[in-house]
């Protein structure tokens, strides 16, 4: 093969790897939001079930008293 042939093929791999790293990158990037979006969606389910239990005990609290 020659010289330039292996330059091209060079090239050719590294644009490849690039891209590959790009995608990889992009694939973090995803995981860490959806990582914050299910910490969000665990936060808002924790916070609706202390006002349901919050609202359990006023409710035992004004029949015991």
């Amino acid at each position: 093969m020659s010289v330039d042939g292996q330059f091209g093929n060079h090239k050719k791999r590294i644009a490849i790897t690039r891209k590959l790293m790009e995608n990889a990158r992009k694939r973090i990037e995803l995981s860490l939001e959806l990582e914050k979006e299910l910490e969000n969606l665990e936060l808002q389910r924790r916070l609706r079930q202390l006002e349901m239990e919050s609202k359990l005990l006023k409710q035992q609290e004004k029949e015991l008293g």
